[in-house]
Parts: structure tokens; sequence; C-alpha cells
């Protein structure tokens, strides 16, 4: 049974133009990704998905160094992206990353991806409904039912964001949700989409990093223990889609 992840991940960003290789540590974030991906245990492979335009060139070259392998494709369709390396690797289940979460937990990811295959799902996730931090998301789709999702959607936002036609029809596809048994964080936002989430994230690597992944256990007592952190990014809001949140 294969279960690949893959990166979307582009230079270009209306917020915060090239976010994907921002420095943490003195690595890019995207190459802390691979780190992760390289420590879960039920991730078979993984592929980096970018765009065609030349800005992405040094996506591919850093993606390159690293042994990742990389699709290109459309800019604005990451959903086209999807498929194209779908089509090519053929793997069983998907596992979504973004290239602007370098504080994933990969046992997180790994327990998501076991949560999923305990039952007959089409798309597990821990975002749903959410109770992790925003950017310790982890998203697992069976191919079948992302091969429905290209087949069957025109819509810009849903070619955009991948899973939303999915979650949008809960009707049409088996959905699980994984929330975290311990606590509600979904508050705090992990990822980098603003500069103030970079400075938040920076200083968190700054603080903890040893080498390895961070833990995000380990994140929430540094933050219980220092809790002026919080305010750093806490005023950014998320943008909707179809008029909501997800």
């Amino acid at each position: 049974m294969s279960c690949i992840a893959f990166i979307a991940a582009r230079m270009g960003s209306e917020r915060m133009p090239g976010k994907v290789l921002s420095s943490l540590a003195g690595i890019p974030s995207l190459v802390h990704i691979f780190t992760i991906l390289r420590n879960c245990k039920r991730v078979d492979d993984f592929a980096v998905l970018t765009t065609g335009l030349k800005e992405d060139d040094v996506i591919e070259d850093i993606s390159g160094e690293h042994g990742v392998r990389v699709f290109r494709s459309s800019v604005h369709d990451v959903l086209e992206r999807f498929r194209v390396a779908a089509l090519e690797l053929k793997p069983e289940k998907i596992v979504r990353v973004t290239g602007d979460d370098p504080l994933m937990d990969p046992e997180i990811v790994d327990m998501v991806i076991g949560e999923h295959d305990s039952g007959k799902y089409d798309y597990t996730s821990n975002m749903i409904e959410r109770s992790y931090p925003r950017g310790m998301d982890t998203e697992v789709i069976e191919y079948d039912a992302l091969k429905r999702t290209w087949e069957s959607t025109a819509d810009r936002d849903d070619r955009e964001h991948v899973t939303l036609y999915i979650r949008r029809n809960p009707a049409m596809f088996r959905l699980h949700n994984v929330r975290d048994k311990n606590d509600d964080n979904s508050d705090l936002r992990f990822c980098i989409d603003t500069e103030d989430d970079y400075r938040f994230v920076s200083k968190i690597f700054e603080e903890l990093y040893d080498g390895s992944p961070i833990k995000m256990n380990r994140v929430i007592e540094f933050l219980n223990e220092n809790p002026e952190m919080r305010k750093i990014n806490s005023h950014i809001k998320q943008k909707p889609v179809k008029g909501r949140v997800f």
C-alpha cells in the first residue's frame, strides 16, 4: 500500500512572497518539511509540486539537491498539479502538505494516516473541525477520491485548494476528522503566511530547534512558559473561501 506526500510549493504568494524558502535556523522552510516527512513512518515517499514559472526554478533546484522529485505544471490550479503527479506515481493514498508548515509533527502526521487506514474513508484530516494549531494540518486522500474531484469540479476555489470540493460535499465522500484528545489549540498559528507568522515561527526555531523536527507538545509547552510569544501573530486572520474560514 503506497502513501505518498505531495508538497505544494511556489515562490509566489499574495501575503509573503518566497515564504516556502524562508530561512529557519539557517535552513529553508521547504527543507525542514523534507526532514519532517523523512521522519514519518507511514509516508513511503514524497514529491514537490510547483509551477512552470521561471521564478520556481529555485524550488526545483533545492529539491533536486535533496534528492526530491519535482512535478511542474499549473500556477493557480493546484489540483491540476496533484493530478499530474498522481497519474505518474499512482499512490493508493496521498498526503497533502504545503511548503509553509515547517512545524508539522511527524507523529501527528503518522497518527492521522493511521486513523485513515483504520476505516474505509475517502478523506481524513485534523482540520474538518479544528483542534490542532493551524500549520499542523494533515490531510489524507484516497487516490480514487482525488480522481473523482479533478473530474468533477471546474470551480476556481476547488481547483486552488485541492480538497475543498471533498470537504464541501460530505454526502459524496466518506470523511473522518481527527481531534486532539487533550486540548484545543486551534487558535494558534504555526504556519508561515505573513511576516508576523514568520517572526513567530523563527523565534520557535531559535529557541527549540536541535536538528530534529520540533514536536508540537514542546512548542505548546514553550508558549505556556512564554505567553507573550502568542501575541506575535495572534492578530492574523485566515482568508475566507466561499464565505467561510476552513
